[in-house]
């Protein structure tokens, strides 16, 4: 699978807009393709995976960016799963995931962030995955479990001990400045990696310095999803799977898409994880006293009022050197367009916005024509929506 959306966010601060009253728009005489236009009631999930998958995005709102651990982590990566309940399609390329379904068959989702200090590989890597498993015993075993494993796997790997979490489960490798921990907490397991890239170029080793940020991501992290209920195992099939009519307010995803992540609605505070700024795109919500945030077809923010979902559209979707303007959707004057043309590989070329009341919405496509016909879509149905 591949990313939908590689460039997310990235525009500049706007002067809080004037609302004017909008241009009269005629539903009807807008190119939406074969997108649907129409709100949804999406209801309760339909499946045990579907299920687990709600599960994990609830938990998602309680898993703390990497920048709120340590401000050097401002650089997101959305190459990287985020929602999953399949970790071959999330942690295979820093756990050994072979045997995982042994050690942990209770498994039941899991919500991973991620962040570096340097927006290319010459710095420090932080990710943290949160496991959810039904028991505080069943946590506990799958967190030595895991460790065990993983540690098997290659035999340059070292036990090492976490001082401020004597019951963490930790292993490092002094040749590559890496280390893993897991720490069951409740009937979670936090598995923390760190790889520090510029060490291993300087030919440096500090285990002393990794420790430290291993403690420092769990002070933070714990807590937090300490908050989070878990959805007892038995009632995982009563989870609803919007928040607040976030979703239903979105054009569906097309079939074609290939995504990383699944449709989802959250926090607002969540998207922080989905995109390459995480403080930049912090500073827009902010301001725009956003508190909702939804991913599908669209990418669809909930802001405090009308003025401020305007400014959100501009800032999140605004010109910058790396994008010029492209040609708005035919009869949707609101709308506005833009065209990467940075350099970043495998990046989507083609950028839509629009606001309508409190709700800013962004699309992107590979084709021009696609970008505007999914922001089109998507103005009618937030037109449509109650």
């Amino acid at each position: 699978m591949t990313v939908v959306l590689a460039i997310v966010g990235g525009g500049c601060d706007s002067a809080e807009p004037t609302v004017t009253t909008p241009p009269e728009v005629d539903i009807g005489k807008l190119d939406v393709g074969n997108y649907d236009t129409k709100p949804r009631q999406l209801g309760a999930v339909k499946s045990l995976e579907q299920a687990r998958i709600i599960e994990a995005e609830r938990l998602g709102n309680f898993v703390p960016a990497p920048m709120d651990i340590d401000p050097r982590f401002t650089h997101g990566n959305p190459f990287v799963p985020t929602v999953f309940t399949d970790p071959k399609f999330a942690l295979d390329k820093i756990m050994a995931v072979d045997r995982f379904a042994e050690a942990a068959p209770d498994f039941v989702a899991g919500f991973q962030s991620y962040g570096r200090t340097d927006a290319d590989t010459r710095g420090i890597d932080l990710l943290n995955a949160v496991l959810i498993f039904p028991s505080e015993q069943q946590a506990a075993d799958a967190a030595a479990a895991l460790e065990r494993a993983d540690r098997a796997a290659d035999d340059r790997n070292v036990t090492v001990a976490i001082p401020k979490y004597s019951a963490a489960q930790a292993h490092w490798q002094p040749q590559r400045q890496s280390i893993g921990s897991w720490y069951a907490t409740g009937t979670f397991v936090v598995f923390t990696w760190i790889f520090d890239y510029l060490k291993v170029f300087l030919e440096k080793v500090d285990l002393p310095a990794m420790l430290a940020l291993v403690e420092k991501s769990l002070d933070t992290v714990v807590p937090s999803i300490a908050k989070f209920r878990p959805t007892p195992p038995d009632q995982l099939m009563s989870l609803q799977i919007d928040l607040d009519g976030m979703l239903n307010r979105t054009i569906a995803r097309p079939k074609e898409d290939a995504w990383l992540n699944p449709p989802g609605a959250f926090e607002a505070r969540t998207a922080l994880h989905f995109v390459n700024d995480p403080p930049g795109t912090r500073r827009y919500l902010e301001k725009a006293g956003a508190d909702r945030y939804a991913s599908n077809g669209v990418e669809l923010y909930r802001a405090r009022d009308e003025a401020a979902a305007v400014a959100l559209q501009k800032d999140i979707g605004g010109l910058t050197k790396r994008f010029r303007s492209a040609e708005s959707p035919a009869n949707l004057p609101a709308a506005e367009c833009r065209e990467y043309i940075g350099r970043t590989r495998m990046a989507i070329r083609f950028y839509c916005s629009v606001a309508h009341g409190r709700y800013a919405a962004f699309s992107a496509a590979h084709q021009l024509l696609d970008a505007q016909q999914r922001i089109s879509a998507e103005y009618a149905v937030l037109v449509s929506a109650r």
